[in-house]
């Protein structure tokens, strides 16, 4: 039997949660925002469009970077989402 792919959720109670990783490594994680990870947009050769991870929106592709940046800020006002979410890993004892 084949190794889960990726992360299994076991507990989560308010911002706290465990989770199992495909070793079966149980590790305890915090959930926070990320703020300014991504600017939500993506370049394919000479254009460059808007993109939405948590509803799958692609905006209009253009030829101006910030056109399609200003398309994604005025698509997040009003995306509804499918609740999407993305893990991350910090390592609190680096410095």
């Amino acid at each position: 039997m084949a190794k889960p792919a990726g992360l299994r959720f076991l507990r989560r109670k308010g911002h706290d949660l465990t989770v199992k990783d495909r070793d079966g490594d149980q590790h305890r994680a915090t959930l926070e925002k990320l703020a300014g990870v991504e600017d939500g947009t993506h370049e394919d050769g000479a254009f460059s469009f808007g993109y939405c991870k948590s509803c799958d929106w692609t905006g209009p592709a253009r030829r101006a970077r910030d056109k399609a940046r200003k398309d994604a800020v005025a698509h997040q006002a009003d995306c509804e989402g499918k609740g999407k979410i993305r893990i991350g890993v910090s390592d609190p004892d680096a410095s």
